[in-house]
């Protein structure tokens, strides 16, 4: 049976963030539980295998022989962690060409929350060399994430869909704004240095109307970014008095855990005198605690509630979007054409070296039958030359054909049933072949 290119995820589309800051990984959770997840990843069903995941979706792309135990075993994987358990349809699954479309879209920025976002690229670029760097991914997954980077960077470039494109940091201050009304004279806190963290600032500091605070537990990075804004480092553990004089905080940060509790937002309240805090929580995991929209003059958003802002820049992008979705179509076709390629030759290897196998070991036969005959050389190879050329002839018409059948879509009839009529993973014997003999074919 052929390796199918396998994906299996959820996003913002499927569920929400109490369920997706459960498994969100990469730069949102520590290394190990990365690596948890991964362990779940059995090489020997998944050959290459890959893990997509950023604050807004998480999803697993790997090659397998088995679609059905590696759909099962890839659910398994998601329900894996006693505190998740998604009912199937917040879990998306693709094979082979929606597979190869869906990162495409992603890649490009349309199948993001903040349509032609910016970062996403990013995101797919260092989701794929993490997994270069483990070595989790082999020609099939080096050669689609590769494309995937480079029809990202072809819709940017070709397209409007990133033309004033907002991020989800940008998004955040947009609706900081519609709340707060104009932030002349305001107040911020942004916790966190990171990227998010950095566009959210600059962001506030664009007008030069809002004065921005920045916290992040290495004091150098927020001292860093703070130069950068001009605005003013704190160190961490000066965030409750930040939060006594703040009127907005956004927090970005990596931590997997929460940075403010309710208790904490309460004291901070109670001594600014009642007057009202918005906070904006655009990270996954959050890191404020949820309780806190419970407190009285205290307005708290978390990443879901910028879809109100979601519609209006759908809207704007529409025609770009059809331009880009035009585009994935033909870089779709592209990628399968090689894919289906790539498919038959080890299936066309593998029938050759059949018949080189059987054509050897016949001449051999034939020659020692003649050897009353006391050929010289040159007849020796004369007999060799012919059956060779019989071989390749009747080769010839069947492997053009047969690639030609790959290439229009309906070739994996022909490579299942040219597998069993020749039965090229067995030998004359019935034995399978050696690792070594299939590994030269490949």
């Amino acid at each position: 049976m052929s390796q199918q290119i396998l994906m299996m995820g959820l996003n913002h589309t499927t569920a929400p963030i109490q369920l997706r800051e459960q498994i969100a990984v990469s730069a949102c959770l520590r290394e190990d539980a990365f690596d948890r997840l991964r362990a779940h990843l059995d090489p020997a069903l998944f050959p290459e295998r890959l893990i997509l995941s950023t604050c807004n979706r998480t999803e697993i792309y790997v090659l397998t022989s088995d679609r059905a135990r590696g759909e099962s075993v890839l659910g398994d994987v998601f329900t894996a962690y006693d505190v998740f358990s998604p009912p199937v349809n917040l879990l998306y699954t693709s094979v082979d060409r929606d597979a190869v479309a869906h990162l495409f879209a992603v890649a490009c920025g349309i199948d993001s929350m903040i349509v032609g976002e910016f970062e996403i690229l990013g995101q797919v670029r260092r989701a794929y060399l993490a997994a270069d760097e483990r070595n989790s991914i082999g020609p099939m997954l080096h050669h689609l994430f590769n494309d995937a980077i480079h029809v990202g960077k072809r819709a940017h470039a070709e397209t409007a869909i990133g033309a004033g494109a907002v991020s989800v940091a940008y998004a955040a201050v947009a609706l900081a704004r519609q709340h707060l009304g104009d932030l002349a004279g305001r107040r911020a806190l942004v916790i966190g240095a990171g990227e998010m963290a950095q566009r959210a600032a600059k962001n506030l500091a664009a007008d030069g109307a809002c004065a921005v605070m920045v916290a992040n537990r290495t004091f150098e990075h927020a001292l860093s970014l703070a130069q950068e804004i001009r605005g003013h480092a704190i160190q961490f553990g000066q965030l409750p008095a930040a939060l006594v004089e703040a009127d907005l905080v956004i927090s970005a940060t990596a931590a997997p855990h929460l940075i403010l509790d309710a208790p904490a937002v309460r004291a901070a309240l109670s001594a600014r005198g009642g007057q009202p805090l918005c906070l904006m929580d655009i990270a996954v995991p959050r890191n404020i605690e949820p309780q806190v929209a419970e407190i009285p003059n205290v307005k708290l958003f978390n990443i879901d509630d910028l879809n109100q802002l979601v519609d209006a820049n759908r809207a704007e992008r529409e025609k770009a979007i059809a331009q880009v979705r035009a585009l994935i179509a033909d870089e779709v076709e592209k990628f399968w054409e090689w894919y289906s390629e790539r498919r038959a030759v080890p299936v066309i290897a593998e029938l050759r070296g059949r018949a080189e196998d059987i054509r050897e070991a016949e001449l051999e036969k034939a020659l020692r039958r003649l050897g009353h005959l006391h050929l010289n050389e040159r007849d020796r190879n004369v007999i060799a030359a012919l059956s060779a050329s019989i071989v390749s002839k009747m080769l010839a018409a069947p492997t053009v054909h047969l690639k030609e059948r790959v290439q229009n879509g309906d070739g994996q009839v022909y490579l299942d049933t040219l597998r069993e009529l020749f039965e090229l993973e067995k030998d004359n014997t019935g034995i399978a072949r050696s690792a070594a003999t299939k590994q030269s074919l490949h």
